[in-house]
């Protein structure tokens, strides 16, 4: 249930911003980076989980690329302005106490916005550079192909 709510709430939000769907997943290339965002449901329980990807462009084929095989890779409890509450939606038991209505309000608020405004203007390796460096925490994959450049100072 968590599941279909996060769903409708992502594509309200990345929509508009021009990302495609394809399944779970929204992406599209803006500058001479390409970025998905993609939900996972739990293998354990109801819950589920936004995986955020970044790769540049070039190695998109057909305007498509899982988000496993980007080069960067985060979870969106890895974006710092993500609140407890945030994560907390995306657990199986809050619909039963907030409902379906309320719970998608505060997913597109809590969940879907706040990545939405981490990742549309990134169109850059600077750019992306940068939203490592203030937004996101260091539970980041790094590809060794994009590290250094990712990394070096400056």
């Amino acid at each position: 249930m968590v599941n279909s709510i996060l769903l409708e709430a992502l594509n309200e939000v990345f929509k508009p911003l021009g990302f495609r769907k394809k399944s779970a997943n929204w992406y599209r290339v803006t500058g001479d980076l390409y970025c998905v965002v993609s939900v996972q449901e739990s293998s354990w329980d109801e819950s589920c989980y936004v995986n955020i990807g970044f790769a540049p462009a070039v190695k998109v084929k057909a305007g498509w690329l899982p988000e496993s095989k980007c080069l960067v890779r985060f979870r969106l409890d890895a974006i710092t302005s993500i609140s407890r509450e945030g994560l907390d939606l995306l657990s199986g038991e809050v619909v039963e106490v907030r409902g379906e209505g309320g719970l998608r309000v505060d997913i597109v608020e809590k969940v879907a916005s706040p990545v939405a405004r981490a990742v549309n203007s990134i169109e850059s390796i600077h750019d992306l550079k940068s939203l490592l460096r203030t937004s996101v925490s260091d539970q980041v994959f790094i590809h060794r192909e994009i590290r250094d450049e990712l990394l070096a100072e400056g």
